[in-house]
């Protein structure tokens, strides 16, 4: 079994599940949240015409200080105007509406004496002195066709969607979720509604890693528990290697060196694969590679240590396929009681960063410490324990 450093072994799972794929979807409510494949591009100016930002009167002003406006148009919204304001004319318009040729200004409904319902009058007078361009939108003054209105990387908003469906926006090209399935093995996994009996364990990695994985923006599509049997493990894979709606096959256990290693026995033998334990601490023995044409990623069996491998090596790896920028690592002043660690090998604790920007390890053990736990505190190999006061690496998970 061989010997590979965390970053090493990150950048194997990285050239394993290769760059994602994209797919045009149309530029609706379903397209919430999808991240951004290619730019997004304006097809048509905002406004597409030069509109009215009030309820009011268009005018073409005509004599100096004219106030009193013979009214020959009305523009209602969704309206094209089918006359031209000479000097000296008003229409009343509507928000939103498009302004007739020639008109200067619009004057809001409220610095008029008309009243703001029932039928256009037929003369209307101004309350101030209409300034050139007051109240109108120009055409393409928000955005112009051909402008990049989001770029790839960004995710579609509900103000996105406002925003490309008003400037003729249809479709978006967005990054393709990776489609996964989880297998967890070991004879000892007894389903939750089952008694785990003398020697038994109840089975937790499955849907902890589904969970995982679909908080990576992954589409979870099968999730499996199997037996020590290698014929079992290995009937599963060839089924999912010819599922067309599995794009990687992530597995909990059985890749230490012990005599009952499932993943192991199925997996080794092939070619295409390599068991190696990272010189890390939890999430030590891990093991990658295809079965068949199928990406397979093999985590350790310990719940910690699948839920710390899967952060540290593998969500990368599907934040650059799904186009996501990654949460980057921070740091904190370490709190409270010195924690001993091991050299000789990265080590990643479970720890709770503190509103104030300060990081501590809580006070249990193993799942107890990580269900409390909101990031990883990255311990170098070299340093044998974090003493109050060290300035230490926090991955938020």
């Amino acid at each position: 079994m061989g010997h590979v450093s965390v970053v090493e072994h990150r950048a194997a799972v990285e050239e394993l599940l290769g760059a994602g794929t994209a797919e045009p979807v149309t530029l609706d409510r379903h397209a919430a949240g999808r991240r951004i494949a290619a730019d997004l591009v304006a097809a048509d100016d905002l406004p597409r015409f030069d509109a009215s930002a009030m309820d009011g009167y268009a005018v073409c002003p005509g004599m100096p200080d004219q106030l009193s406006y013979p009214v020959v148009g009305d523009v209602p919204a969704g309206s094209a105007p089918g006359f031209a304001l000479r000097p000296g004319e008003a229409a009343r318009i509507m928000t939103g509406a498009r302004v007739p040729e020639g008109a200067v200004a619009v004057v809001p409904v409220e610095r008029t004496d008309a009243s703001p319902t029932g039928p256009a009058p037929s003369r209307v007078t101004l309350g101030v002195e209409p300034a050139p361009g007051q109240h109108v939108r120009r055409r393409g003054e928000d955005v112009t066709a051909g402008t990049v209105i989001a770029t790839a990387g960004s995710t579609v908003t509900p103000a996105l969607i406002a925003l490309g469906r008003s400037a003729g926006c249809t479709t978006v090209e967005v990054h393709v979720p990776t489609r996964v399935a989880v297998i967890a093995t070991g004879a000892e996994l007894a389903p939750p509604d089952a008694d785990p009996g003398a020697g038994g364990i109840h089975e937790s990695n499955s849907d902890m890693v589904a969970a995982l994985a679909e908080a990576a923006g992954c589409e979870v599509r099968r999730v499996e528990v199997c037996s020590d049997e290698p014929d079992e493990l290995r009937a599963l894979l060839d089924v999912l290697d010819t599922d067309p709606e599995v794009d990687l096959v992530v597995t909990t256990g059985g890749v230490s060196a012990g005599a009952y290693e499932v993943v192991r026995q199925v997996c080794e033998p092939l070619a295409s694969f390599a068991f190696v334990h990272l010189a890390m601490q939890p999430g030590g023995p891990q093991g990658l590679g295809r079965y068949g044409s199928t990406p397979v990623i093999c985590l350790p069996g310990t719940p910690v240590g699948a839920f710390v491998a899967f952060h540290v090596l593998v969500r990368p790896a599907l934040d650059r396929r799904h186009g996501e920028p990654g949460a980057r690592p921070g740091h904190a002043a370490y709190v409270g009681r010195t924690r001993r660690t091991r050299t000789g090998r990265v080590q990643f604790v479970t720890s709770v960063l503190h509103d104030d920007g300060t990081v501590s390890s809580p006070d249990a053990r193993h799942l107890t410490a990580l269900a409390a736990a909101n990031c990883l505190v990255e311990v170098p190999e070299g340093v044998d324990q974090l003493i109050e006061g060290d300035v230490v690496v926090v991955h938020p998970v």
